[in-house]
């Protein structure tokens, strides 16, 4: 059966809960979209995935990426999943010829409203990104968002949407062949995984349009500028917009009173956020009831786990082997 709409998620084995439950929830909200776990690690030998998820699983093996062996050794699990994006990407597109947009969402998201508002932005546009904030302030909490961005990326890429197109089979080779050496975590040295990358992609690229409904991608670093208030139907933030989904980034079921594991000072507390306990309690529920004990666990079979050269080492080796005319 061919879908017009696909929605992707990467992760290893121990975020297989996440990946349930966001599912479960675009059952519920979209169930007109496909579902794809993309599974950056080998299937758990004790887990019937088959049984157990009522989605489609898609082994990085299974995509045959020439590159992958090479990508596994340099980068941590984090950069690794994070890398493979394009290329999950581009293989949906080449598989269901049929696909007419694919929406990649990270797993620990919960989908709450109708993308339908969003379908209706990829007619016309090749790319939608969402900015980690969109509204300013002068207080110390803004300005770190700000710095942070600075640092990071000004789009979070937690969230993707993409229309088929010429352009954007260009955007994801364009991509995909950065990050096959250039997706390390080192802030501060202009690597931030996949996401420093598309910062550029609005230079390189048309038709790559910016969302700033705060209903799109809500979470911790964006907390300081929305507010949610319930509904019969889910939740409103600043009153106005509907939240169409929530990125519960650092969040632990198991520490259930703490939004984020991140610095305490940048983060909200619920005692100062109050509006935000009920959805929070929700999620961890969910993903509890998911099977998340069981699986959070999990080593991933692919990615390095000793130190990997910082950025700043890399660049000094690359510098020191260029011709010095090129170095002066």
């Amino acid at each position: 059966m061919s879908h017009m709409n696909t929605i992707l998620t990467l992760c290893s084995a121990n975020y297989l809960a996440h990946a349930k439950v966001l599912g479960q929830s675009l059952a519920a909200s979209n169930p007109d979209y496909r579902f794809v776990i993309g599974l950056v690690d080998r299937p758990p030998p004790h887990l019937d995935l088959a049984k157990w998820l009522p989605f489609e699983v898609l082994p990085v093996a299974d995509l045959g990426l020439a590159e992958f062996p090479a990508m596994a050794n340099k980068y941590s699990v984090v950069e690794l999943n994070t890398a493979v994006k394009p290329f999950y990407l581009e293989y949906l597109y080449r598989r269901d010829p049929g696909m007419q947009t694919a929406i990649y969402l990270d797993p620990d998201i919960l989908v709450l409203g109708r993308f339908d508002g969003l379908a209706e932005k990829l007619k016309s546009n090749n790319i939608v990104v969402t900015p980690h904030s969109c509204t300013y302030d002068d207080t110390s909490v803004n300005m770190h968002y700000e710095i942070c961005m600075l640092s990071t990326g000004v789009y979070n890429l937690g969230f993707l949407g993409t229309a088929r197109s010429k352009t954007t089979a260009a955007f994801l080779q364009w991509w995909r062949k950065r990050l096959v050496d250039h997706c390390y975590y080192d802030v501060g040295w202009g690597a931030f995984c996949d996401q420093q990358w598309v910062v550029l992609a609005p230079l390189y690229f048309d038709g790559v349009h910016v969302e700033k409904d705060p209903g799109y991608n809500m979470s911790y670093w964006n907390h300081f500028e929305r507010w949610l208030s319930p509904t019969e139907k889910g939740y409103l933030v600043n009153g106005r917009h509907e939240l169409i989904f929530h990125h519960f980034s650092s969040f632990d079921p198991l520490r259930p009173n703490i939004i984020a594991r991140r610095n305490p000072e940048q983060v909200a507390t619920f005692a100062a956020r109050p509006d935000l306990k009920p959805l929070y309690d929700d999620y961890g529920k969910r993903l509890l009831a998911a099977g998340y004990e069981s699986v959070h666990g999990l080593k991933c079979c692919y990615g390095r786990t000793d130190a990997a050269p910082t950025f700043k080492t890399r660049l000094r080796r690359t510098l020191a082997a260029l011709p010095r005319v090129m170095r002066s």
